[in-house]
C-alpha cells in the first residue's frame, strides 16, 4: 500500500463525517456558489469547519515553538515554527489526518471548489502546524506549483485557524491580494485567523496570499497565531492554468502609506522599517545564493551536454565507423540549421539514405542543402512528413567521407509557446543507412 493509499485504513464514513462541523455539509451548495463567485480569486471562508471537541482537541495539543522547527530560508531561527510531522503530534491530529486521507473529505472539497479527484499530501510539504509569534509576518506571495517529490499539481491551501481570541488590531490577518505590485489597485480581502474558521483557497499563478506583522499588546503577550495546513494535488491541471515549475513567490512589503513627505519617524516607524528592510535583504540573499546555486547546477547540465553531442553518433546503418563525434545532432534524435559528421566505409559504399521528418512550422520554402563526399544535391522539405533522402555516392572502403547537412529555416519550440525548449531545430533524422 503506497502511502497515499491510506484511505483504506481510514475511519468509517460515520466517524468520517463526524471531524467536519454540522453545518459544512449541510451548506454544500452555498459554500461552492461563494467559492465560484470570490474576488480576487477563487476562495471561502467557512466557520466552524471542524467538529467542535476535535478543534478544542488539536488546540489543546498544539506542539511547543521548538527553534529547529523555525528555521528560516538562510538558516536562522525566526518567529515562525512549523511542524510537517502530523501524526507525531497526538491523537488528535492521528484522528484528523486520518480523516483527511478519505473519500468523504476529498469528495467535500472537489464539491465546494468544482476541482476533481483531488489528492492528499501524506507528507504536508509546508503544511501541518504552523506557529507564528509577536511581530512574524509573512509577504504576499503565491505557493510553489508542484510538490517536490510527487510532481503532482498543487490545487487547494486549506487552512484551519485555532485562536480561541484574536483582535483586528493584532494584524496577522490572512490577505488575499488582486495584485501585491501594484499598490494603486491590490483590491483583495481580509480573514480574520479566529478559532475553527477554514479559509480555503484555490493556488494558482495568481492567488497572492500574506498576512502582516503580528502586533500583541502586553495583555496579549504569551499567545501566538496558531493554524493547522493542508494542501490538496491533482495528477492533471488543465493546460492554460499550468506553469513551469517554481518555488515560492514572494512580493515584499512597499512603504508604509503614511510615510509622507514631512512625516516624522517615531521610535515604532523605525522599527517598523528596521523589520521591512531586514526581511527584503534577507529575500534578496536567498535569491542570490538561490541563482548561484542555479547557475552551478545549469553550467553543469550544459558541460554535460556538450560532453554528450561530442560523443552523439549518426543512427547509422551499414558497414561504417564514426571516428569523431556529430556537430548539430541532439540526443533526441533533432538536427539544427548545421549538420557535419565523418563517415569512414569500411566497405565500398554506393548511396546514403536519410530518413528524415519535417515539423509543419517549418514552412514549405525551406530546402536541404546536403554535401557528403564529393556529391552535393538540395531537397525540399515537405513539412510535416516524413520523407528518405537518398544521397548518390563513389565511396571507397577505408576513405573518410565529410557529410554536411545545411537547412534554409529552423523552427524554435519556444515560439510556439509549446514548451521552454529553445533550440533553432531544422529536422528530426530517424534513420540514416549506407548502402553497399
Amino acid at each position: 500500500m503506497t502511502s497515499h493509499d491510506l484511505a483504506t485504513s481510514a475511519p468509517s464514513d460515520r466517524a468520517a463525517s463526524a471531524c467536519l462541523g454540522p453545518g459544512v455539509r449541510m451548506q454544500l451548495q452555498h459554500w461552492a456558489d461563494t467559492f465560484a463567485a470570490a474576488v480576487p480569486f477563487r476562495h471561502v471562508v467557512i466557520p466552524d469547519f471542524l467538529d467542535r471537541a476535535l478543534c478544542e482537541g488539536l488546540l489543546a495539543d498544539f506542539p511547543g515553538f521548538e527553534a529547529r522547527h523555525a528555521l528560516d530560508e538562510m538558516g536562522r531561527v525566526g518567529g515562525k515554527a512549523v511542524r510537517m510531522d502530523v501524526r507525531d503530534i497526538s491523537e488528535a491530529y492521528r484522528r484528523l489526518d486520518a480523516y483527511l486521507q478519505t473519500g468523504d473529505f476529498l469528495d467535500v472539497v472537489s464539491r465546494i471548489t468544482g476541482i476533481p479527484d483531488l489528492l492528499y499530501d501524506p507528507d504536508y510539504v509546508g503544511g501541518g502546524t504552523h506557529e507564528n509569534r509577536h511581530g512574524q509576518s509573512l509577504d504576499a506571495h503565491v505557493d510553489f506549483n508542484y510538490h517536490p517529490r510527487t510532481r503532482w499539481h498543487r490545487r487547494i491551501n486549506l487552512i484551519v485557524y485555532l485562536n480561541p481570541v484574536w483582535e483586528a488590531s493584532w494584524g496577522g490577518e490572512l490577505a488575499l491580494h488582486a495584485d501585491p505590485w501594484n499598490d494603486a489597485d491590490d483590491r483583495g480581502v481580509r480573514i480574520a485567523p479566529t478559532f475553527n474558521t477554514c479559509a480555503l483557497f484555490e493556488t494558482t499563478e495568481n492567488s497572492w496570499h500574506g498576512f502582516s506583522a503580528i502586533d500583541l499588546p502586553e495583555s496579549a503577550a504569551g499567545l501566538s497565531r496558531k493554524s493547522f495546513a493542508i494542501y490538496l494535488y491533482t495528477r492533471e491541471r488543465p493546460p492554460e492554468q499550468t506553469a513551469p515549475p517554481h518555488g515560492t513567490i514572494y512580493v515584499p512589503e512597499a512603504m508604509p502609506r503614511n510615510w509622507t513627505a514631512g512625516h516624522v519617524l517615531q521610535d515604532a516607524d523605525v522599527g517598523d522599517a528596521r523589520r521591512r528592510f531586514t526581511r527584503l535583504r534577507t529575500q534578496l540573499r536567498y535569491l542570490y545564493d538561490r541563482e548561484r546555486q542555479f547557475g552551478a547546477q545549469i553550467q553543469a547540465l550544459e558541460h554535460a551536454l556538450e560532453e554528450a553531442r561530442g560523443a552523439q553518433r549518426l543512427p547509422l546503418q551499414g558497414y561504417a565507423t564514426q571516428p569523431h563525434g556529430v556537430s548539430g545532432l541532439w540526443p533526441d534524435g533533432w538536427v539544427g540549421p548545421a549538420l557535419d559528421a565523418t563517415l569512414v566505409p569500411t566497405r565500398a559504399a554506393r548511396s546514403l539514405e536519410l530518413t528524415i521528418w519535417t515539423p509543419p512550422q517549418i514552412g514549405d520554402a525551406a530546402k536541404l542543402d546536403i554535401a557528403i563526399g564529393a556529391e552535393r544535391t538540395e531537397h525540399a522539405l515537405r513539412p510535416g512528413a516524413r520523407a528518405i533522402l537518398r544521397l548518390p555516392l563513389r565511396a571507397r572502403a577505408d576513405t573518410p567521407l565529410n557529410l554536411r547537412i545545411r537547412s534554409d529555416r529552423s523552427w524554435t519550440p519556444a515560439a510556439d509557446g509549446d514548451s521552454g525548449d529553445r533550440r533553432a531545430l531544422a529536422f528530426r533524422l530517424i534513420e540514416a543507412v549506407l548502402v553497399h
